[in-house]
């Protein structure tokens, strides 16, 4: 159903995505982010197949209704118009799989855009925060996109002039300042960094590792060693019992996690990815994808040319300079081992022979092991998240 309210000189529509009509509107949702960014160079928008799907390449959107997602979670949309013309955006949904594993009733407000003005910002949230009350939340935590677990979160605070990355949104300086004159506040802050691979290997890194393989009869295997069901079984498996009890994770269902790996075939470089096992349990994985965002550049300032940027990023994925650090999992049980360090010993092996830059992200601000690995690397901070909360019960 959808509903317009006027407010002062403004109109807030709120829809779902469940009729033609309502998918209509979800293309001016998206295609708002082409006019508030025609002007700035470092904007780099995600495909708009990715929100809306395209059935010509098997891609389902994030917001079609299809989306596995919504098989766990509800969802609204809001758009401000002011004079016909659309200032503001953003969307709020309620994902019941994160509730219950965290026990908790937060709601999440994500894909937010509009213009520097406070009331248009205010009208967007009040009506975000309506929505999740409504579904009996009380807390609003954001910015959220799409996908979770995929997507960074927060709104970028530091490295507006940082490289583009793929998963990492870029956004209006004063998002932040916005939010927080409405009453929100701080609650994390996620970090990322750029290496290096050709950056000198650490010796102590090769000697500990090697050590690890062999007090541990560590096997390693490469992507291709084991058939592909085994591989999404073991991924999953490892993937979420490592990342139980990271700040917002919310555990993959088999269906979800297999299709975020079909949808990863497209791109992937299967040498980015190493498999470690211990008495032939899988003990831990560590992957990376090419950084296809350096394939997605604007062309001009035209619209209607995503198939020719889909070609290009399919095509381009090989020639890519750089990737993203992505995934990756210890089992608990195996954890204070040193199979992290062994993992990038592993690959830098590899990587440093074929790509200039890695991004190393997004890591919590208070993971402190972490940081200490990845600043021996040779590392320099490249972006920092901020996500905000507020209570609305």
């Amino acid at each position: 159903m959808i509903k317009k309210t006027k407010i002062n000189e403004f109109e807030l529509i709120d829809f779902s995505n469940e009729t033609k009509e309502e998918m209509k509107l979800l293309k001016s949702f998206v295609n708002y982010h082409w006019e508030l960014y025609r002007n700035d160079p470092q904007y780099i928008p995600l495909l708009d197949y990715e929100y809306l799907g395209f059935k010509l390449i098997s891609m389902t959107g994030f917001f079609e209704p299809r989306n596995l997602f919504f098989k766990h979670a509800v969802m609204r949309f809001f758009m401000v118009y002011e004079n016909g013309k659309i200032v503001g955006r953003c969307n709020a949904f309620v994902n019941h799989r994160h509730n219950e594993h965290w026990e908790d009733k937060v709601g999440f407000f994500g894909q937010f855009e509009c213009i520097e003005n406070e009331e248009v910002a205010q009208i967007l949230l009040d009506a975000a925060t309506a929505f999740l009350k409504d579904q009996g939340m009380d807390t609003i935590r954001g910015p959220q996109n799409l996908p979770v677990n995929d997507a960074t979160p927060g709104f970028l605070t530091k490295g507006f002039d940082s490289r583009p990355v793929m998963y990492y949104h870029y956004n209006k300086k004063y998002y932040a300042d916005l939010v927080e004159k409405l009453g929100f506040s701080i609650a994390k802050r996620v970090r990322s960094w750029e290496v290096i691979p050709q950056n000198p290997m650490e010796e102590k890194l090769e000697r500990l590792g090697q050590k690890i393989i062999d007090r541990y009869e560590v096997k390693i295997e490469e992507w291709g060693e084991r058939p592909l069901t085994v591989r999404k079984k073991e991924m999953l498996e490892i993937y979420n019992a490592a990342w139980n009890d990271n700040y917002g994770f919310v555990p993959f269902t088999q269906e979800e996690f297999d299709q975020i790996i079909d949808d990863m075939l497209l791109i992937m470089d299967k040498k980015l990815f190493i498999f470690l096992y211990i008495k032939d349990e899988p003990a831990a994985f560590f992957g990376g994808v090419p950084n296809v965002v350096e394939k997605l550049a604007r062309i001009g300032n035209f619209r209607h040319l995503e198939l020719i940027r889909a070609i290009k990023l399919i095509l381009g994925a090989k020639k890519t300079k750089g990737f993203r650090l992505g995934y990756l999992g210890v089992k608990p049980k195996f954890r204070r081992l040193g199979l992290d360090g062994v993992m990038l010993w592993k690959q830098k092996q590899y990587t440093r022979t074929r790509y200039d830059y890695c991004d190393m992200g997004w890591v919590l601000e208070d993971n402190v092991m972490t940081i200490r690995i990845i600043e021996m690397m040779g590392s320099e901070d490249s972006k920092i998240y901020t996500i905000y909360e507020k209570k609305i019960g």
